[in-house]
């Protein structure tokens, strides 16, 4: 079966077990996710049993040649309209939409239309790659990794933060990326205590850390990773502290598999911290889901609950910050896989 025609069998299944007749999607990110059709303007209604796609005019054949099988596809004056339109004609009882995917604007209209916010229908088919995702996912992170073993010889005393991100920029897409899956964060010396520090025109001085987060997109899919060293001579307590960090991660990443609850992976690596007396210092969550997005499902955090799952791509990410000193992270992508997992940014 057709890898889209799949996942709109598995939205099927969802509406049925969510007790929902239908549910609309008006976000490109998932209208292509579910069709293969990557242009914006397209309005999905998807029945138990059907599914209708709604663009303008000039869409209709090119929109055929990828989900025609298994959409139908119409170009009506109105494309919210004609959606609330069909689901009357097909009288409906309850129709959802996203609201974590709809903009303030289609809210309102869904809303006043009658239908009603359901979230987490489509966010369960993206967390779990299978097919090309998976090696999408496994060239993008390839080409992150790679990329800083090219950067490093690069930076020197002198170097500004904007300067590295804008070459590390440059050699992904040498290697074939489109583009940064986020703004590239470069920190230095204290900076790199700042974990969302915005990337600056400061220079880069002898005997300080160096850390750098960072990623690109490879046919639609994210990569994340971060890389932390010391640029000079390191300190003891910079080798004290990396070294906790780098034991943090590897349990965090021995954690990660099928079946695991996500905040198990968290407490994997919050412990560890904690345990060298670090815990105040170690203040986000162990990590996130990836794909079509840099931050999608599952979440792993002390709050976060539910198991993983063969196919979820994750970062596991812990990091110590001492504040006007310096900060150590260290990022890799995991793909959980049926035996375990694999890491992606190696």
């Amino acid at each position: 079966m057709n890898i889209h025609a799949k996942r709109i069998k598995d939205l099927q299944y969802l509406l049925k077990k969510n007790r929902l007749d239908a549910v609309v999607v008006d976000r490109k990110l998932e209208t292509s996710f579910l069709t293969g059709y990557k242009q914006e303007g397209v309005v999905l209604l998807v029945t138990r049993n059907g599914a209708w796609g709604f663009m303008p005019k000039m869409f209709v054949d090119d929109f055929n040649a990828f989900a025609g099988s298994f959409v139908k596809a119409s170009a009506p004056d109105t494309l919210m309209g004609a959606a609330v339109q069909k689901a009357r004609e097909l009288k409906l009882k309850k129709t959802a939409f996203e609201p974590e995917t709809a903009t303030y604007q289609s809210g309102n209209f869904w809303k006043k239309s009658g239908f009603a916010e359901h979230a987490g229908l489509i966010q369960p088919l993206r967390a779990v790659k299978e097919g090309e995702e998976l090696e999408l996912l496994r060239k993008s992170c390839r080409i992150a990794a790679k990329a800083f073993g090219v950067l490093k010889p690069k930076i020197k005393t002198g170097c500004t933060e904007r300067s590295v991100a804008c070459e590390l920029d440059h050699i992904m897409q040498k290697m074939g990326a489109t583009g940064p899956s986020f703004s590239l964060i470069v920190g230095f010396g204290p900076n790199s205590a700042l974990p969302h520090h915005e990337t600056s025109d400061r220079k880069l001085r002898n005997n300080e850390a160096v850390l750098i987060d960072y990623g690109c997109v490879y046919g639609g899919y994210c990569s994340d990773i971060t890389r932390t060293y010391f640029h000079g001579r390191p300190s003891d307590e910079f080798r004290k502290v990396y070294a906790i960090v780098d034991r943090s991660q590897k349990a965090g990443v021995a954690k990660v598999r099928a079946g695991v609850d996500s905040r198990d992976v968290d407490s994997a690596c919050r412990d560890i911290i904690a345990d060298a007396g670090y815990g105040q210092y170690f203040t986000h969550s162990t990590g996130h889901g990836i794909g079509l997005e840099i931050h999608e499902a599952p979440r792993l955090s002390v709050k976060s609950t539910g198991p993983l799952a063969a196919g979820m791509a994750v970062t596991v990410e812990p990091g110590i910050y001492l504040h006007g000193r310096f900060g150590v992270r260290i990022e890799d992508s995991v793909l959980v896989t049926r035996t375990g997992r694999e890491i992606l940014t190696k």
